[in-house]
């Protein structure tokens, strides 16, 4: 991810990404070079310190060195950095510098003797006592990439740190493939957004999804999970964006669509689902006999032309009934309210509502149960537990066979 202060941006008329031009010989020579400079760091288990003072002197061939700045950063992201686990160096150095301070009082100037009453320290001090400090941790691993795919991934980065500053984002998706299109309404509730999906005319669905500045906390994280989301949008055939970026006193519109220099590196689905939920899987798999998560999610009908896509879908092995789980986390109020109304009208739709104890704590969901009593609800911290959804799943009232989906 790009930092605000390495976004490239063209201003005028409005904010646009200065893409870098992944056909360019000599950008293509700048991301090698900066590429080899890592490989051979980790090889080398080099510094952060060696490694910055070493991109400098590539990047400063180049007249652009604000992209050049950019490559590193994502180059960095793609390390992992430490300390020798085995040198407990806050200690070592007290030790190191109460010795060394009793005896240069007790050497009294005779450096012979000083360094014999240091020589306990020898292989510490041969080191770097200061060895912990994050520039001076080394270098133990680096995820290699190749130049073209390092430039694509700039250019990504250029959007998902522009995004970061959203008010609001518009779009409108388009696929021939219905599985593509579910990939990325998977992608959509794996990163919490909050977002409303409508049925339009030929075969588009479009998403007006709240940005980070609409909300009034936990903006960091949402806007992170926002930024995450948007490569999956990339990877459809069709796809238009619209969103309202708020940098410093400016505000401008960002749009992109299917025809922009944008290359997605999400492949593999499941690299990308966050780890609470593939445990909550592998979990439910192991604990739950009554019931199995199935993979093809539906569309529910929901106020029209809006449609609900929900979290997860579950059968039930005994009679083959199909339930389905929808999760509201803490920037999900309005939403909740609203899904509340409506399912309480409409009782037959088989949705369970999980709901973030961070939405509604114990007197505000006892209110909510009793405003809707035909809605059957659920409440969880940060993401459910198996036992919870399983025994909510089962105390559903059986219902009626009817089609549901979309």
């Amino acid at each position: 991810m790009l930092t605000r202060d390495l976004l490239r941006i063209q201003k005028k008329g409005g904010f646009k990404p200065a893409f870098a031009d992944v056909n360019s010989p000599a950008l293509q020579e700048l991301a090698a070079a900066l590429i080899t400079l890592f490989t051979d760091g980790a090889k080398q288990y080099m510094s952060r310190e060696e490694l910055d003072e070493l991109a400098l002197i590539i990047i400063r061939q180049e007249r652009d060195t604000l992209l050049g700045d950019g490559l590193k950063k994502l180059l960095l992201d793609r390390c992992d950095f430490g300390v020798p686990q085995e040198v407990d160096h806050p200690s070592k150095r007290r030790e190191l510098f109460k010795c060394s301070a009793q005896a240069l009082a007790e050497c009294k100037g005779d450096i012979g003797r000083y360094r014999e009453a240091l020589s306990a320290f020898g292989e510490f001090i041969a080191g770097d006592i200061y060895g912990d400090l994050p520039e001076l941790e080394r270098l133990h691993a680096f995820r290699e990439i190749s130049p073209m795919a390092l430039l694509n991934r700039y250019n990504l980065a250029l959007v998902q740190g522009m995004l970061l500053y959203a008010d609001e984002v518009k779009l409108r998706v388009k696929d021939p493939n219905p599985a593509e299109l579910r990939r990325v309404f998977k992608y959509l509730k794996f990163f919490r957004l909050l977002a409303e999906l409508r049925q339009m005319p030929h075969g588009e669905t479009a998403l007006h999804i709240s940005g980070p500045f609409s909300l009034f906390a936990n903006t960091r994280k949402y806007a992170l999970q926002l930024a995450n989301f948007f490569p999956a949008v990339v990877n459809l055939a069709e796809w238009k964006l619209q969103a309202k970026i708020r940098l410093g006193n400016r505000t401008h519109k960002l749009e992109l669509d299917h025809t922009s220099p944008l290359v997605s590196h999400y492949r593999n689905f499941s690299s990308y689902v966050p780890e609470e939920i593939r445990m909550f899987h592998k979990l439910f798999a192991q604990r739950s006999c009554d019931w199995k998560i199935i993979g093809d999610t539906p569309f529910l009908s929901g106020i029209k032309p809006e449609l609900i896509f929900p979290d997860l879908s579950f059968r039930r092995e005994s009679d083959g009934e199909i339930l389905h789980l929808e999760l509201f986390h803490r920037w999900h109020k309005g939403q909740l309210e609203r899904r509340l109304e409506y399912l309480q009208e409409h009782p037959d739709i088989p949705l369970l509502l999980g709901i973030d104890r961070a939405l509604a704590d114990d007197s505000e969901f006892a209110a909510l149960q009793e405003r809707y009593p035909a809605v059957h609800c659920c409440r969880f911290r940060d993401f459910p537990g198996v036992e919870r959804i399983s025994k909510a799943l089962s105390a559903m009232r059986p219902l009626k066979k009817t089609e549901n989906g979309v």
